[in-house]
């Protein structure tokens, strides 16, 4: 008993990664477990409330960790060397260190799982929205791309009739507590959508983080949607109302997008309507074009000055900071846009996301399913 007992002592720091790495093997294989237990219950359970604390004060405890994270490593090497230097006993102080390190790491995993890996082994959008994703004609396509630009120039004209670049009117802080209003309507119908998080968070260093060229993070040990406001304002809304998705239990790409879309172009507010629309249209006028020019020209014909010039601005801003080079150590150079972009590839392919982050591409198939089968 007492081997036993010591056995326990000695390895239960490591339950928890035990855990996680059962649930990465195992919750593929069981797609109903994952949805109406993990998903549904132990995800909830746990973000719910995390969220709803983070969401009580305004900025982004991620930035703050991102801030923070490298005075605080520093600080606790120097501090572990110092305790090595006035220990008697180095190899146990190391050992206690160790274990501390390791237990945080184990403890990390399961969190993760927890808070939004498993989702990536929960039923699809498509099953649970009973969607048709049978491949549709061109034809079909082009007919959607129309639908969607003129539902977004009239969402333009709600908030502005000028065909310059849109800006938001009211403050950022206000803009993006808005995120959750088409969410509540979906809510009524698809339970599993809802959330505590309400609170968007405008990551103050954005201009910064822009040369990554990510616009939104959802960070699941917080539960927080974090949200890049360098780039233009009638992108934001989407990319809020994206983030959101994330913490109400959707992890792929794709149907983050789609649930975004959903959600924008449900909302009280012209400005998220219009995010939605414009984007799920630059989402499905990209996959026109690939497949068919002529059609792309004839669905690109209702697009109005003022969609132009935010198209543009979109452009320029990737152009901004696309192409930054940072002179590395030896004859290496880095292109932070790219490096994050394959970190984030690979990432999303160690989910089992085979085509990586090409994947955020396909919510065209989604709308597109969506808009015939309400249609």
């Amino acid at each position: 008993m007492n081997g036993l007992k010591c056995f326990v002592k000695m390895t239960w720091i490591f339950y928890p990664l035990v855990l996680a790495v059962l649930m990465y093997l195992l919750l593929p294989f069981f797609p109903d477990f994952t949805e109406y237990v993990v998903s549904r219950v132990l995800f909830k359970i746990v973000t719910v409330p995390l969220g709803f604390v983070t969401s009580l004060l305004p900025f982004s405890f991620t930035e703050l960790l991102v801030i923070t994270a490298l005075p605080l490593v520093v600080t606790a090497v120097v501090l572990f060397v110092m305790r090595m230097k006035k220990t008697d006993s180095k190899k146990r102080t190391a050992i206690k260190a160790a274990r501390c390190v390791a237990g945080f790491l184990s403890f990390a995993a399961l969190m993760y799982m927890l808070c939004h890996g498993a989702n990536y082994y929960r039923r699809t959008a498509s099953e649970l929205m009973e969607l048709d994703t049978s491949p549709k004609s061109a034809e079909q396509l082009t007919e959607l791309c129309m639908y969607l630009g003129e539902k977004a120039a009239q969402a333009r004209s709600e908030i502005t009739d000028s065909s310059a670049e849109y800006v938001f009117s009211e403050d950022m802080f206000t803009e993006l507590s808005r995120a959750g209003n088409g969410y509540d309507k979906l809510v009524a119908e698809h339970p599993w959508l809802w959330t505590s998080v309400w609170r968007q968070k405008p990551v103050q260093l954005s201009y910064l983080w822009s040369y990554t060229g990510i616009v939104g993070m959802y960070f699941p040990f917080f539960a927080e949607c974090n949200v890049n406001i360098e780039q233009p304002d009638y992108a934001i809304p989407f990319t809020a109302a994206h983030e959101s998705a994330h913490s109400r239990g959707v992890a792929f790409e794709d149907e983050c997008n789609f649930y975004a879309f959903l959600s924008c172009i449900n909302s009280d507010y012209p400005e998220y309507r219009y995010s939605g629309y414009l984007n799920g249209f630059i989402f499905c006028a990209n996959a026109l074009h690939d497949y068919d020019k002529e059609l792309w020209e004839q669905a690109w014909s209702v697009v109005t000055d003022g969609m132009r010039a935010d198209i543009v601005a979109d452009n320029d801003y990737i152009d901004r900071f696309a192409n930054t080079v940072i002179d590395g150590p030896g004859d290496l150079d880095i292109n932070p846009w790219e490096a994050a972009g394959d970190i984030n590839d690979a990432f999303i392919k160690s989910q089992g996301v085979t085509d990586g982050a090409l994947s955020y591409d396909r919510v065209t198939e989604l709308i597109l399913a969506y808009y015939y089968t309400e249609k």
